[in-house]
């Protein structure tokens, strides 16, 4: 919702709401606009779930590495701060 100076309100329509959560143009939502917009306010944004699933996959595969070259829990070094 957009609020303007002088108190008046837009709503996103649909489009800009999936424009903001990063999804693409042709992801399409189906049902009345109140349902599309509670599914966007649900969903993780796109880019953010491609963030998060590239680190985790480099994280398991460095573990994966450090395994194959025989790195045990034992010879890992955790510091707390």
């Amino acid at each position: 919702m957009l609020r303007f100076a002088d108190g008046r309100v837009r709503y996103f329509t649909i489009r800009e709401a999936a424009r903001i959560q990063t999804f693409p143009d042709e992801y399409q939502l189906d049902g009345p606009w109140s349902e599309a917009m509670r599914q966007l306010g649900n969903a993780v944004p796109v880019h953010l779930t491609q963030v998060v699933a590239s680190s985790v996959r480099d994280h398991l595969m460095d573990a994966a590495e450090r395994d194959h070259a025989g790195v045990g829990r034992d010879d890992m070094k955790v510091r707390v701060k």
